[in-house]
């Protein structure tokens, strides 16, 4: 029964602790108080255009007092309240200091001020809520600073232009100012990847610039909203109030760069209106040899769906690749071909803005259609072909799948689908009837009526086609007028189809057949996966995803958001007598072969009489099989 008692009253007390939303409540006492580990220590702001040091230790902060009550929100922000004169507890001043945890070596805070209230008005809301939303917030500096590695803050090789905008208008603009920020892999000396260079030049006609070299030590990053703050101290500055410096990027544009010329972070509300601000362009800074050759037909752009629809360009040794992330402007990474053996590509990776050079292993399946499909293996830093293309080295989950990249420009193939079906479709997002071209100047008459009569429609069916003479587009109508006229032809030949869709490449993997559908009209994404299998003789199923990579979970009968897919159909075989539009179907086990009709061409530019026999020979059975198809 006790230990029943004893989770009782804990299941109660932590009700009773949850105050002013995710907020932990210590009940207001006489200083019953203890500051956060995190919090204590000698630091430096500038606040109104003054240095001050403030020391906090387990239970006082300079200048406020003794700490009397604290809550936090778990989310590193604290709140604690503070009197002044613990002897004379009736007339003394509460403070209530909002502290927010940025890193190990900034901390920021909101101050309410001065509040003088009778002891039976002191609570969190009388005191704290007089903190103003608006209020400043300061920054403040840890004196015993810890350097944190640079990468989360800049990291790169940037050559930049800048404008002080307290000083000048005009923006000095310099070949050789650039910001050295690379990591130094493996080395034994922490400090070169927790520091970052930066050199200015003087520039004609700017009598305030001058050419220097700045050293900062990175003391850490954090975001609000938009906008990443990172603060630095300068290395080789003894002056306090110069030392500490605040930059700040904007993640929908990280090319620019806005820096405080005091050591206060609120100065920076935007980076247009920083201070100091900064136009900074990626410098690649080292140049790899290529060592191998690319297959020929993968020359040409594609599309990544592997990496956010990146954009690729590839030639016969280099692979560029450009994407814009969620989070950033846009990346670019260039791939060389160093040395190939059987199907892996061992490729130095050379990231625009980056300082090193990585090497990774690609697994290329030989390109069909206007698809290629590849893996990626681990990335090294060492140059050695059977340590970073092991096989080993790529990823042996129990079940995986190549990634694909897709022809930029695809060129139609022939659908592994053909035929004339009547289906039903479910899911999250189904198939709708749209109007493509507009509405008709003038109405069909009685095509859409309920209107008894020679020419009125009487069945409507959602129809997926696949009937042009090369069936190389599908075409897709939720509403479709199935009836005919006496003669058994379709009465309604004027309609436009809701969808079109070109097949651009098939293939199978994973006891799975996937389709690969261009849509130029498509508003989402212009490519589209399938999933597709024969059930029947003349039975389909089809699932399309909601872009252009199928998820590994997807299959036949996928139709939401769980496995990646949009809505599935179950496609059943209903083509007419005049529909002309034979059923086809290849599940994709050899997606090399060529199916569909093609021109051959032949060359006589070298024909001499001398070579009429052999030619004879080779065209003969030609010539017989045109016979036969004329009779």
């Amino acid at each position: 029964m006790a230990p029943f008692f004893l989770l009782l009253v804990l299941q109660l007390s932590g009700v009773s602790s949850q105050f002013m939303g995710n907020w932990s409540n210590v009940d207001y006492s006489v200083y019953d108080c203890s500051i956060a580990n995190i919090i204590r220590g000698e630091w430096y702001s500038r606040e109104k255009n003054e240095d001050k040091k403030t020391n906090i230790d387990a239970t006082t902060m300079t200048g406020r007092g003794e700490c009397k009550a604290f809550r936090t929100n778990y989310g590193g922000e604290y709140q604690y309240i503070f009197a002044e004169r613990r002897n004379d507890d009736d007339f003394s001043c509460h403070h209530c200091v909002h502290f927010f945890v940025r890193t190990v070596n900034i901390i920021e805070k909101k101050e309410s001020g001065c509040i003088q209230l009778p002891k039976n008005q002191r609570s969190w809301e009388n005191i704290c809520n007089r903190i103003a939303p608006d209020r400043q917030v300061v920054t403040m500096f840890s004196e015993s600073y810890t350097p944190i590695n640079c990468r989360s803050s800049i990291e790169g090789v940037f050559q930049f232009t800048y404008q002080d905008r307290y000083t000048s208008t005009g923006i000095c603009t310099h070949p050789e100012q650039q910001i050295h920020s690379c990591q130094n892999i493996g080395s034994q000396f922490l400090i070169s990847n927790q520091k970052f260079n930066v050199t200015f030049k003087h520039c004609e006609g700017m009598e305030w610039t001058k050419d220097k070299v700045v050293e900062f030590s990175c003391l850490g990053d954090w975001v609000v909203g938009k906008n990443q703050y990172f603060a630095v101290a300068n290395t080789k500055e003894s002056r306090i109030d110069e030392k500490f410096r605040c930059f700040m990027k904007n993640r929908d544009d990280d090319y620019f760069l806005g820096q405080s010329n005091t050591p206060e972070c609120n100065h920076i509300k935007t980076v247009e209106q920083a201070p100091r601000r900064m136009q900074m362009t990626p410098v690649r800074s080292l140049t790899v040899e290529p060592g191998c050759l690319l297959p020929e037909n993968f020359t040409g752009e594609w599309v990544n769906t592997a990496n956010i629809d990146a954009s690729v360009k590839i030639n016969s040794t280099h692979i560029i690749e450009e994407w814009n992330p969620d989070v950033g402007r846009w990346r670019k990474v260039i791939y060389i071909c160093v040395e190939q053996r059987d199907s892996r590509y061992m490729m130095a990776r050379l990231t625009v803005d980056g300082c090193q050079v990585d090497y990774q292993c690609v697994d290329y399946v030989p390109r069909h259609h206007n698809i290629i499909r590849f893996r990626k293996g681990v990335v090294f830093a060492k140059n050695d072909f059977n340590t970073v293309c092991s096989w080993v080295q790529f990823p042996n989950d129990a079940a995986w799948k190549y990634d694909i990249m897709i022809k930029k420009d695809p060129v139609p193939v022939r659908c592994p689908v053909a035929g004339a079906f009547e289906f039903v479709q479910e899911g999250d997002h189904q198939f709708q009837t749209r109007v493509i071209k507009g509405i008709t100047k003038n109405p069909r008459h009685n095509i859409w009526s309920g209107i008894t009569g020679q020419f009125s429609c009487r069945k409507n069916i959602s129809r997926l086609a696949v009937c042009d003479t090369d069936q190389k587009e599908i075409t897709i109508d939720e509403t479709y007028c199935w009836s005919v006229d006496h003669l058994g032809r379709p009465i309604d030949i004027y309609s436009e189809a809701d969808y079109r869709m070109q097949c651009v490449g098939y293939w199978k993997e994973n006891l799975k057949s996937y389709l690969i559908t261009y849509d130029q009209l498509d508003a989402f994404t212009k490519y589209r996966c399938w999933v597709y299998q024969r059930a029947d003789l003349n039975k389909m199923m089809m699932s399309m995803s909601v872009g252009p990579y199928c998820d590994i979970n997807q299959d036949v009968d996928s139709k939401d958001w769980r496995t990646g897919a949009v809505v599935a159909i179950k496609m059943d075989e209903n083509e007419r007598e005049f529909d002309r539009c034979p059923m086809y179907f290849n599940d994709g086990e050899d997606p090399w072969t060529q199916e569909e009709n093609f021109i051959k061409v032949f060359d006589f530019s070298g024909w001499s009489p001398a070579a009429a026999p052999q030619l004879l020979t080779h065209l003969l059975p030609l010539l017989c099989l045109v016979g036969i198809l004329l009779k």
